[in-house]
């Protein structure tokens, strides 16, 4: 019956983006929910280190109950993570089985500098689903270069204690991640055989996968015009079937918006039923049939070039399907790859 659903949901999704519809049947299946916008890094890609102190936080609980109790009667897997440090929230391992016990399945992104033996064993405790990790660096000197104050050898033991303890307990989840970012303009030349040795370590330890990643490229008011958006544009399929929310409650559509300018609404004022076919969206999904060159952050965002297949962006697609239709796979996943945005 749930993968009847889904397939049910997809399709009505489907057939509203390719339509550009203003007011979405289905809600959507997949939401961003940001835990933490704090960090304790700060990594020279990252653009939490230049956001104001106002605009850094930690999602409340209370929060957080009420979106998965309103959100579990349509969201299929949620991202516990967006601009911050998930595991800087003390409340993380109370939302993750809030969650999985309400039928949610979660993951995020850490880049796991604090998870020691303690924290790792709530962690799998908890239950998520998936964990992902950064290293964007596999030796000490780039890493630590990279990823400002974190040290390497911690960094490197934290992830590798947790898949072990994972197998000791006889735990099947959560899947575990490495992701390396492949940086547009690397500083250093990189030691291919260190990041093989580190490689192998990872996999030898049980982490499921070690991926290696284009630098992500945010949308940023301030980037650099391209000039008018194409005739032929792959409209951003996140107002049709994804929503992220902020850890104040702001609702963005997508997690490109990475200073939150495009608000929908809050969840601490209005239900997300309300805000999903509220003024706001319904303005947005408009202005992507309409008039996309108002959207100053939208027509600056290089999603609008991928390559389609039926209308659809063809990137990320079949890690989508198999995440949405057969769940968290490991073997299909290892098969496609992991992705994290779609």
């Amino acid at each position: 019956m749930l993968l009847l659903s889904n397939i049910f949901h997809l399709f009505h999704i489907f057939i509203d983006y390719r339509r550009r519809s203003e007011t979405v049947r289905s809600m959507p299946i997949r939401m961003w929910v940001e835990t933490a916008s704090l960090c304790n890094l700060r990594c020279v890609m990252c653009l939490n280190k230049d956001l104001c102190a106002s605009e850094k936080g930690l999602m409340d609980f209370s929060l957080f109950r009420k979106i998965i109790d309103e959100a579990k009667h349509f969201v299929n897997d949620m991202y516990l993570h967006h601009r911050g440090e998930p595991l800087l929230n003390p409340a993380l391992f109370d939302m993750i089985t809030y969650a999985r016990e309400a039928g949610v399945k979660t993951r995020f992104h850490t880049n796991g500098t604090l998870l020691n033996e303690e924290k790792a064993r709530k962690l799998l405790e908890a239950g998520p689903d998936l964990v992902s990790f950064s290293v964007d660096g596999f030796d000490k000197h780039s890493y630590e270069q990279i990823r400002v104050g974190a040290n390497f050898e911690e960094t490197v033991s934290n992830i590798i204690r947790l898949v072990e303890i994972r197998k000791s307990m006889n735990l099947k989840k959560p899947y575990v991640v490495v992701e390396k970012i492949r940086f547009r303009n690397p500083s250093d030349r990189e030691d291919k055989r260190k990041t093989d040795e580190l490689r192998d370590k990872f996999l030898d330890a049980g982490v499921n996968e070690v991926i290696e990643k284009d630098e992500y490229i945010w949308a940023e008011e301030n980037a650099p015009e391209t000039g008018k958006v194409p005739p032929e544009y792959s409209a951003c399929t996140f107002p049709w079937y994804a929503m992220a929310v902020c850890a104040d409650g702001t609702v963005t559509p997508c997690p490109q918006d990475y200073r939150a300018k495009m608000a929908m609404g809050n969840v601490n004022d209005n239900t997300l039923k309300e805000i999903w076919n509220g003024e706001a969206y319904r303005d947005l999904r408009r202005k992507f049939k309409t008039d996309l060159n108002s959207l100053v952050l939208c027509r600056k965002c290089d999603r609008l070039q991928r390559k389609t297949v039926c209308g659809v962006p063809l990137q990320y697609m079949t890690t989508f399907f198999v995440d949405q239709l057969v769940g968290y796979n490991k073997r299909l996943r290892k098969l496609f790859g992991t992705s994290e945005r779609n």
